[in-house]
């Protein structure tokens, strides 16, 4: 994929873009469940309710960083979506992370610039879910818009899954 990478002191990240359709199959859903010393049960859910039964898998994940899923919050961010005709339905950045080190190849007569590799394995969100759940949604009953929908991301890349939970502290 082409990306510009981008240098800030030590770090080094990535700008992308995403097709709506490919950036849902790359990333990886994850919501803490549980606090301090006890654990929360998921709540039960209709099996009519498609976004709550979503959320309720994901909250199953044991290695999460991510603060719970809102319900409320991803209908809200779908209706959105779908009133938004003439503003971009997410305008601002979804950031990604993964753990395998994503070789950079500049363009000739480029220094940032180039080719980005996928990663192994799915990206974690450090921010950006709801949008990405809405989106979800949104695309299972909107089919053709997501040939007109791109997701503008920052990718980080080669570090602990410890980063990644600590970028969402520092964000959230």
């Amino acid at each position: 994929m082409l990306a510009t990478r981008i240098r800030q002191k030590d770090g080094i990240f990535y700008f992308a873009v995403y097709p709506a359709k490919e950036i849902l199959d790359k990333v990886r859903f994850i919501s803490r469940f549980y606090g301090e010393d006890e654990q929360i049960a998921p709540q039960s859910v209709p099996q009519s309710d498609e976004i709550a039964q979503f959320i309720a898998r994901i909250e199953r994940t044991d290695a999460a960083f991510q603060r719970q899923l809102s319900r409320a919050k991803v209908r809200s961010l779908k209706n959105f979506y779908e009133m938004a005709v003439t503003q971009p339905p997410i305008p601002g950045t979804v950031l990604l992370f993964t753990a395998d080190k994503l070789t950079f190849r500049a363009l000739e007569g480029q220094d940032n610039i180039g080719h980005l590799q996928d990663p192994s394995a799915k990206y974690l969100i450090i921010d950006g879910q709801h949008r990405l759940a809405a989106l979800r949604f949104y695309l299972s009953e909107h089919p053709d818009e997501a040939k007109s929908i791109n997701v503008p991301c920052v990718i980080f890349d080669g570090r602990s899954e410890d980063f990644a939970a600590e970028m969402f502290v520092i964000i959230n």
